[in-house]
């Protein structure tokens, strides 16, 4: 890397360090290492720029040029100085057969300097912040991880229970006695009711007296015997060994009453009989 981008280097690192660099509304493009323009109408349309080197303080290029009126051109020049002063543009631009331009005359190109006249050369004292870690990206930074963590465990709670309150939602109650036994009835009462139907109404039947007055573990023919003799449960297998010689002679009222004492077994014990 040659001087001269060096030098641009370090003027780009003054005007964004140094104090007196003020950019918030655009550095001046005449400043030292800010590229300036210059629109200049010249006799000639062959100019170029000089030769460089390494010391040289100014560049000097032309961006285009224009024919303009009476025989004149119109020159655009871009040009970046890296030393302040005041410069003759005819120095730095050449004929084709590389003589000096001197018919240019005293046209100046002024770079100033980023600092102002009377600056001595002191920096900025650095006053050390007592709460450091206060404000800036750290802040910034650990305050969206902060919202990250607290949006996930919001939408992980809230998914929860809404997930939980659709579960309830379709879940049905647990069907009662008389809800399982009705059917069963109805099959037997029109004569319709299979041997493994008939199986399954007894074990209802013995389940649910069972449950309620804590009969001991029995026999299914035992534990019918005890039942016939009951008022409540007998009524209905009395009722079942009439239509099994009988079929056909239950109304939905008798239905309603046999089925009446089943409706309301409570739900632990409906549950344990069921599962």
């Amino acid at each position: 890397m040659n001087t001269r981008w060096l030098s641009i280097i370090a003027c780009t690192v003054v005007l964004l360090t140094l104090p007196g660099a003020v950019l918030a509304e655009g550095p001046d493009p005449r400043m030292i290492g800010i590229e300036g323009d210059l629109q200049l109408t010249l006799s000639r349309g062959d100019y170029q720029p000089k030769p460089l080197d390494d010391r040289t303080p100014l560049i000097v290029r032309v961006e285009s040029v224009t024919p303009a009126s009476g025989g004149r051109f119109l020159y655009d020049f871009h040009y970046i100085g890296f030393e302040p002063g005041s410069y003759k543009l005819a120095d730095y631009l050449i004929h084709p057969d590389g003589t000096a331009a001197t018919e240019i005359g005293e046209v100046p190109v002024v770079v100033r300097s980023i600092l102002p006249p009377d600056y001595d050369g002191a920096l900025n004292s650095y006053l050390r912040r007592p709460f450091p870690w206060f404000g800036g990206y750290r802040m910034l930074l650990g305050g969206l991880a902060l919202l990250w963590v607290l949006g996930l465990l919001a939408f992980m709670w809230f998914g929860r229970r809404r997930k939980s309150a659709v579960v309830e939602e379709i879940l049905p109650p647990p069907p009662s006695y008389a809800e399982r036994m009705r059917p069963l009835v109805e099959a037997a009462a029109a004569g319709n009711l299979s041997a493994t139907g008939q199986a399954e109404l007894e074990r209802l039947m013995t389940g649910y007296w069972r449950e309620k007055l804590a009969l001991p573990e029995q026999r299914m023919a035992d534990a019918l015997a005890v039942l016939k003799r009951h008022p409540e449960a007998g009524s209905l297998l009395r009722a079942l060994e009439r239509w099994l010689h009988r079929p056909g002679g239950a109304s939905p009222e008798e239905v309603n009453g046999l089925l009446e004492p089943y409706r309301h077994l409570p739900v632990a014990a409906a549950k344990e009989v069921l599962a």
